[in-house]
């Protein structure tokens, strides 16, 4: 595929390379000389507000060619065909071509990008009091696509423009596939607890106007092992299950049992013969870079490996930063790509994808997958009663399904406890995989 363009910049090759040879499997020489463009007899695409005959044309905003970081003029409209659309530019004049010429009525390329590099998280904005990106300030939140994967919708019909403009050219497909996540916040209830930390939650337990007896006489059954029902309900359908380990000191937002317990190092080596482990970067790490070399060094006591893969605990998410220092200490393939306070599609799409730092614009190797649920967003933000919860759940599922993507969601081992309020969420996990 040859592609025209004023020039080549960093922003414009990551965005070719994503959605041309890493989406489509379509291979792409990039050039800036229209005379040799239009003498090609290639599969071509147009970049430019210039309209070129027998070829696709997108017309072109200046995002891609930018390098500082400015607040966008992202007008939204409905469409029949592209659903939802933005950074819309019209041709000035559509000339009467003797050749099958086709054209987009947005800058395509642009839009992605907006919407795949988070531009709008490096803007200011008000934030959560965890100073967390809101799903209200997003432009999908705004105008009502949180829920569906606009890009790779966007992605479908450009398939079918290139398909049409050029029958011949090969494009990769892509399947559907599932992945089940685990965050450990809370190893156990009451197992492994240090005696301060079962006293600790006694007196909130009586606070709470139920006396915890449990803290005192430990169960046989503790009601965050739920690790095998879990694993088997997965496996029953081949679903690759990752859990992502909270290895921090105690702390206010960090509370789980001790990474140098016996009891955690028990549990770590049940998981790993049954899915694979990741790291959960602790609330506190966010704040001090020691936590988070110290936890990595927990990881590789316990697993006897270096973690590649990783979520943010609480989904503490700042662009860059975040990105930049999970790819300083090895991490590939990173989950955090979700809204704390919202289900839906935070890039707006249901693929992996490189991660683009905008303030040095560049391309990271640090792989982003994004999750468009999480239980207690379903629970505690949405207010779902379990019926609602299956619903929307088949919802999302749906709409991953019809882009053949990936279906990540994110639950929580200790999301199975009747006594606070879960009951009935059992068919809820288990509806995952229906």
């Amino acid at each position: 595929m040859l592609v025209f363009a004023p020039q080549a910049t960093n922003r414009l090759t990551y965005i070719l390379d994503y959605l041309l040879t890493e989406r489509l499997g379509i291979n792409y020489k990039l050039t800036d000389n229209l005379d040799y463009f239009k003498k090609s007899q290639n599969f071509k695409i147009n970049y430019s507000n210039q309209i070129e005959e027998a070829c696709i044309n997108i017309p072109l905003v200046p995002l891609l060619f930018e390098e500082n970081i400015y607040l966008q003029k992202t007008t939204t409209s409905k469409d029949n065909k592209w659903q939802y659309l933005f950074f819309s530019q019209a041709y000035a004049e559509i000339p009467d071509f003797k050749i099958n010429t086709k054209y987009l009525p947005f800058d395509f390329f642009a839009a992605s990008f907006y919407l795949l590099s988070r531009y709008e998280e490096y803007l200011p904005s008000r934030r959560d009091r965890h100073k967390r990106f809101k799903a209200s300030n997003s432009l999908a939140f705004r105008e009502n696509f949180l829920e569906i994967p606009l890009i790779d919708i966007w992605l479908q019909i450009f398939k079918e423009f290139i398909q049409n403009q050029y029958p011949t050219v090969e494009i990769k497909e892509a399947q559907f596939q599932q992945i089940n996540t685990i965050d450990i916040d809370f190893a156990y209830k009451y197992w492994g607890q240090s005696s301060f930390a079962l006293l600790r939650k006694f007196i909130g337990s009586i606070l709470n106007g139920q006396a915890d007896k449990n803290c005192f006489v430990k169960p046989q059954t503790d009601p965050y092992d739920q690790y095998a029902h879990m694993a088997k309900v997965a496996n029953k359908k081949n679903t690759q299950t990752v859990y992502f380990l909270l290895l921090a000191n105690y702390g206010a937002y960090d509370k789980n049992i001790s990474p140098l317990s016996k009891t955690y190092f028990n549990l770590v080596q049940s998981l790993l013969a049954n899915g694979v482990c990741g790291i959960h970067p602790s609330y506190r790490s966010n704040l001090h870079s020691k936590n988070l070399q110290q936890e990595f060094t927990h990881f590789e006591n316990l697993t006897g490996q270096k973690p590649l893969l990783s979520r943010q605990h609480f989904l503490k998410l700042n662009l860059p930063s975040t990105y930049e220092k999970l790819d300083k200490e090895g991490i590939q393939h990173d989950y955090t790509m979700a809204y704390p306070d919202a289900i839906g599609f935070r890039a707006s799409t249901c693929f992996s994808f490189p991660f683009f730092n905008l303030i040095n614009n560049c391309k990271s190797a640090l792989q982003i997958h994004p999750s468009c649920l999480m239980d207690v967003v379903l629970k505690n933000q949405l207010h779902c009663t379990p019926l609602e919860a299956i619903e929307r759940i088949k919802q999302l599922k749906t709409q991953v399904k019809t882009v053949n993507g990936q279906f990540i969601s994110i639950w929580h081992n200790s999301s199975f406890d009747q006594s606070q309020g879960w009951k009935g969420w059992d068919e809820v996990y288990q509806s995952l995989f229906e």
